[in-house]
């Protein structure tokens, strides 16, 4: 009997978790890494401040070496790192065998890939040995290059929060779009304390829990409270420009009270 989609996905899945623990117990031994390139760190090592739209094209799937929010989700070569992320996973897989999947959105720098939009994808493409991917590119250049080149924090802003949403999951998708942020690399802050409050409840309370499992408590317990502070406060009447996501990153990088905000402009 022929295989659904649904149960290739499956096995797919088994052949990359196989593949991964292969890659450790190797790197163990020969001290090799199998960490996925962080795009934060390389964007602030290279200092990157210019990009030009490539628009779409087929890419390499061995030069996307890197992504800018799921680093820590996959392995070099995009292996599922986390054995959460398997309903996701094989839906995405699912889907890609029924030509139900968009193009990928990706950084370029050099001749290197960085994903903004669509870990899954490449790492089921790289998974079947799929050679090139279809890609919406933004590369970017040195600001001699190009004659009008664009900021890097307009350019960040929309894909960084599409990654955000992936990370929350479908079923928080609403209350994750509600999240509205406008600076650069502040939806990267949320993911870490969302990551951060994820690793307390498990060391906690001994089990296991989902980054879109602890978005949901996060959210009930952490970000609708400052939310509904920030309201009554009327902080956004203060401070007009921003929004409430904006006024509660704010706050907690810099470790002030919501109230302290009525004393800043």
């Amino acid at each position: 009997m022929a295989l659904t989609s649904e149960r290739y996905a499956g096995v797919d899945w088994g052949h990359a978790r196989r593949e991964l623990l292969l890659k450790e117990v190797v790197c163990f031994f020969r001290g090799c890494s199998v960490n996925l390139q962080s795009f934060e760190e390389v964007r602030r090592s290279k200092d990157l401040s210019c990009y030009v739209d490539r628009g779409l094209q087929e890419i390499a799937l061995d030069n996307i070496r890197g992504s800018v929010g799921r680093y820590k989700d996959f392995s070099e070569t995009f292996l599922p790192r986390n054995d959460h992320m398997r309903e996701r996973w094989e839906q995405v897989d699912a889907a890609m065998r029924q030509g139900k999947t968009p193009p990928i959105e990706v950084y370029q720098v050099g001749d290197i890939y960085y994903v903004m939009d669509g870990n899954h994808r490449v790492s089921i493409a790289k998974q079947r040995r799929m050679e090139t991917i279809a890609a919406y590119v933004m590369e970017f250049v040195h600001e001699d290059e190009i004659d009008v080149a664009q900021g890097l924090g307009e350019a960040l802003i929309p894909t960084e929060r599409a990654a955000f949403l992936e990370q929350v999951g479908p079923q928080n998708e609403e209350k994750g779009r509600a999240i509205v942020l406008t600076c650069a690399g502040c939806y990267q802050t949320l993911t870490d304390q969302i990551e951060t409050y994820r690793q307390g409840y498990e060391a906690s309370w001994y089990q296991p829990m989902t980054f879109a499992e602890a978005f949901a408590a996060w959210h009930k317990e952490v970000y609708a409270p400052a939310v509904n502070a920030i309201r009554k406060n009327e902080l956004l009447d203060q401070h007009p420009e921003r929004t409430e996501g904006d006024l509660f990153v704010w706050t907690w990088k810099n470790n002030l009270s919501l109230e302290a905000l009525s004393d800043t402009g």
